[in-house]
């Protein structure tokens, strides 16, 4: 059959293919983050499901193809996506390779500021949750660090999977639900999520969470900014106009939340 390229915001080229007579994903040029999860880490942490690895070929990941794709809302109210997220978060396990570095720099908040067409108001806020947003950073829980609803999927048997582990690292469990919210999200979407969450996991109080899910959606913008310019995205026009539209009523709402 001929090759599909699934790549979307990511640096590798992800094709479905046939390999050995079935269909599975191939991730050429896959990053060394992404490589020595499916070899050392995947297996390890319990209660989580990822995509089997078929075959390795230098740089190449072969790895299990997952059907089926479930939406946003479907994500949301299912138990298994916040039950596996809190497996993720707690477990105790060390990678034994070099995992994503997360961090929100003052060079690329002005990379995406400039980029961006926002008021000047919104951008002195942006600036100063970007000044306290360390704390978002320093927790030693894994993280996927990309859960958004394009990440997961279904097998035939219906086990929830999740998928696209280049940014693999540690951070805040707020990382990983940010993606839950749809678009910048409200207090209430994020006070919905946390609570799901927290059944599951309840090492971090509901306040802190809710705190940082607020810096990680304002951090994904500008990280969403910086990725859709420096990799020339057709679509970058789309998502920057709609931060331009959106951005500012939205962030002068949440920032009180902080």
């Amino acid at each position: 059959m001929p090759l599909q390229d699934l790549s979307k915001m990511g640096v590798s080229r992800v094709l479905l293919q046939e390999y050995e007579g079935n269909l599975c994903i191939n991730k050429q040029e896959a990053s060394a983050v992404e490589i020595g999860f499916y070899q050392f880490s995947a297996p390890k942490l319990k209660g989580v499901n990822t995509p089997k690895l078929i075959r390795l070929n230098g740089n190449n990941l072969y790895i299990e193809y997952i059907p089926n794709k479930i939406t946003l809302d479907k994500l949301n109210k299912c138990d298994d996506t916040f039950r596996q997220l809190a497996h993720l978060h707690q477990s105790k396990y060390t990678p034994p390779f070099a995992v994503k570095k997360h961090e929100w720099t003052l060079e690329a908040t002005e990379s995406a500021l400039q980029s961006l067409n926002l008021p000047s108001v919104t951008n002195d806020s942006i600036y100063t949750i970007q000044a306290s947003s360390t704390e978002l950073f320093v927790s030693h829980c894994l993280i996927s660090g990309d859960s958004n609803d394009g990440n997961w999927g279904v097998r035939d048997n219906g086990e929830l999977v999740l998928f696209d582990w280049e940014r693999f690292g540690y951070g805040s469990p707020a990382i990983d639900l940010a993606p839950l919210v749809r678009g910048l999200g409200s207090v209430s979407s994020y006070r919905k999520v946390v609570e799901k969450y927290s059944c599951f996991n309840p090492t971090f109080s509901s306040e802190i969470l809710r705190k940082h899910l607020i810096i990680a959606k304002v951090w994904i913008l500008i990280e969403v900014t910086n990725i859709l310019i420096s990799r020339n995205k057709q679509d970058a026009p789309l998502y920057l106009n709609w931060f331009n539209e959106n951005a500012p009523s939205w962030l002068d709402v949440i920032e009180k939340e902080l």
